[in-house]
Parts: C-alpha cells; sequence; structure tokens
C-alpha cells in the first residue's frame, strides 16, 4: 500500500525575491475594515423603504398644506350663509355638502383641522418636554423619587377637568387658546413623565451605564447619549395619539361650554367644536343628510390614523435591537 508523506519546506531555501517585507503598521491594524455606521442614517434607510410611512407622511403633508391654504381670512360661517341651503348633500359645488346654517363644510372644516393641528403642536410639544425632562430627572435621580411621586399623587387627586375649570375661572373666565393650553399643560406630562420613569429605572443600571458612572461621565450625558435612544420608540408611539387626545379635549370643553372656540362664533373653528356642535342636534340622523356625520368624523379618525401610521414605523425604526 502506498502511503502520501507531507512535504517538508525548509523556509531558507524559498526564493526571497518573491516576498515583499512590508513591516509593521499600527495605523492600519487598528483601523475599522468595515464601512462606517450612522444610527440616524440607519433609521432614515429604513423609513424611506417603508411604504407605509411614505403614504402616511405624503397624507400627512398634503392634510398640513390644504389646512394652511384653504380658508385663509374666510369665515367658518359666513355671514351671508343663506339659511335655506342648510344640510345639503355634496355636490359640485359644496364637496363636503353645507352645514346646519348654509355655510360651505368644505371650508369650515379645512379652518377646523388647521385651528385644531395648531393646538396640538402646541399641546403635544409641551407634553412631550416636560414629560421627558421631568421623567428623566425623576428616574434617574433616585433621591427625587419621593418628591415627584407627591407631586403626581397631588395632581392626579384632582379631576382633569375640574383642574382646567379652576385655572380658566383664576384667569377670569379667559377661554383663550393660551389659557387652555397652560391648562392642559398642568396634568398632560403625567402620563408620559411616569412611562419614562419607568423605564430609564429599568435601564440605568445596566453594564455600560454603570461603567459610564465609573468613568466620570455626567448623569445628563448618560440619559441623553445612553438611555434616550432605548427608550425614543416608546416615546415617539406615545406621542403619536396625540391628535385624538387633542380633539377630545376640545370636544369636551366645547361641550361644556368652555372651548377656546366660542359656541356663537362664526369666524373661526375647530374639529372639536364642528363634532360638539352636529352631536347637540339629530339633523345628521335624518336620511339625506348623514354628511353631517360622516365628513368630520372621517377628517378626525383619518388624522389620527395618519400620525398613528407614521409614529409607528417612526418608531419601529428608532429601535435600536433592530440596528446592529
Amino acid at each position: 500500500m502506498k502511503t502520501k508523506q507531507n512535504a517538508i519546506i525548509d523556509i531558507n531555501q524559498l526564493d526571497k525575491s518573491m516576498f515583499e517585507i512590508v513591516g509593521t503598521n499600527i495605523e492600519a491594524a487598528e483601523r475599522i475594515s468595515t464601512k462606517p455606521y450612522s444610527y440616524w442614517k440607519s433609521v432614515f434607510l429604513r423609513i424611506l423603504k417603508n411604504p407605509t410611512f411614505i403614504i402616511s407622511f405624503t397624507l400627512l403633508v398634503v392634510v398640513v398644506a390644504m389646512a394652511c391654504s384653504i380658508g385663509i381670512g374666510a369665515y367658518a360661517v359666513p355671514v351671508d350663509s343663506s339659511f335655506l341651503n342648510r344640510n345639503q348633500a355634496p355636490s359640485a359645488e359644496h364637496w363636503f355638502g353645507t352645514g346646519g346654517f348654509g355655510e360651505d363644510l368644505w371650508t369650515k372644516v379645512w379652518i377646523g383641522t388647521r385651528t385644531t393641528l395648531l393646538f396640538t403642536l402646541i399641546v403635544a410639544s409641551i407634553q412631550i418636554c416636560l414629560g421627558i425632562i421631568i421623567g428623566s430627572i425623576w428616574g434617574f435621580y433616585s433621591r427625587l423619587d419621593i418628591m415627584f411621586i407627591e407631586i403626581t399623587r397631588f395632581i392626579t387627586l384632582i379631576p382633569s377637568l375640574i383642574l382646567w375649570l379652576v385655572v380658566i375661572f383664576l384667569f377670569g373666565g379667559n377661554k383663550s387658546i393660551a389659557v387652555i393650553t397652560f391648562a392642559i399643560s398642568i396634568t398632560s406630562w403625567v402620563g408620559l413623565a411616569s412611562l419614562i420613569r419607568v423605564q430609564i429605572m429599568l435601564t440605568k443600571n445596566t453594564e455600560y451605564n454603570i461603567a459610564s458612572k465609573v468613568l466620570g461621565t455626567p448623569g445628563h450625558k448618560i440619559i441623553r447619549k445612553n438611555i434616550m435612544p432605548k427608550i425614543l420608540p416608546i416615546i415617539i408611539q406615545t406621542s403619536s395619539f396625540a391628535i385624538p387626545n387633542a380633539i377630545a379635549i376640545d370636544s369636551l370643553l366645547a361641550y361644556y361650554g368652555f372651548g377656546f372656540i366660542a359656541a356663537t362664533s362664526n369666524k373661526e373653528a375647530s374639529l372639536g367644536s364642528i363634532l360638539n356642535e352636529l352631536l347637540s342636534n339629530t339633523d345628521w340622523q335624518t336620511p339625506g343628510q348623514r354628511h353631517l356625520f360622516v365628513v368630520p368624523i372621517a377628517m378626525v379618525a383619518g388624522i389620527s390614523l395618519i400620525f398613528f401610521l407614521a409614529g409607528k414605523v417612526f418608531a419601529d425604526s428608532l429601535d435600536p435591537k433592530t440596528h446592529r
């Protein structure tokens, strides 16, 4: 039987002209050979490839553009509206039909959408800013835990509606958008701050955060660099409900006569005041007048759904667990 033996090569017998000595390159050894990674670049690439986000964001841009352009300078209920034209079905002249005073619902709904979006933007911005700041301090610095618990307990003991009305009466019954926004902001941050507090308490004692503390990293930098990217998806997802919440608050205050849009105002409107006006009578139950119910409800539901879908996709793209 023949056996194949491994050949033994003597290094000294190799032709040295076939090799080139390059020496030691410390800089090249320390360099990472993979492509540079950017977290935010990866996030935006993900959302731009998602058809749900593209469609939702496009519709959102269209809604905002139409709300900012339709009905500028016009009255929600023009003084020359004919009562004889009230509650007419949608037509080529009136795309959304006419309302209970003969007004064009197309113009009125877009005026209300513009007012509601502005109100929501202000309320949501204050809610998110206060919620993030207070929740971060509350969750990271445990020595302040008792103080914040007592503050939130005092605020939540009082029903929100009662607290809002008290603030309005303290300002002399002023029902401007500034006063109502201030009243709502007193309580709106509690839910988001409590959520952020719990998330920070769950993540602040992980190994990399403990290592940052040992190395002397300031607390605000740990929160901003280490913790916030991890809980940002939860914040975005929670914030996507700002539109329906703002509309619900507007409708509730309008129902009790404390909305920032006066019931007797024919110049301004909001989606909340339109819904309240709709539910104050039974015209929409009459056959041929169902558009009075369908149009505002479809607008509210559509805008809420657009914000929810865009926020959900954005939140999922922000999740660090889906990144390398």
